[in-house]
């Protein structure tokens, strides 16, 4: 099972998040989350949380369209050819085929 850590932050010595995803065994997409520090503590009463949201398999490819919709709303990619250069640099294969 490959994790991507979305991001692992240091607040300063007494804090810590971090954030993965994976798919697991089942299909599920999965965050994980885990948090340290003394705002933890003061929140929860101790000193880490940790945390998960599971997606089941079958709403994934919605998941995926929609934040795909996200990033060019956003202008993360101005066009399909941007998002065939991140998926290049990301080594995931893809194929493009054009008619005129």
């Amino acid at each position: 099972m490959k994790k991507i850590t979305i991001y692992d932050r240091h607040h300063d010595k007494n804090e810590h998040q971090i954030l993965e995803i994976y798919i697991d065994e089942t299909g599920n997409l999965v965050f994980e989350g885990y948090d340290i520090g003394d705002s933890v503590e003061k929140y929860w009463g101790d000193s880490d949380y940790e945390y998960w949201l599971s997606i089941k398999p079958e709403h994934v490819p919605t998941v995926l369209l929609n934040l795909i919709k996200e990033c060019f709303d956003k202008n993360l990619f101005k066009n399909d050819s941007e998002f065939r250069n991140w998926l290049e640099k990301q080594g995931i294969p893809s194929e493009f085929q054009s008619w005129v």
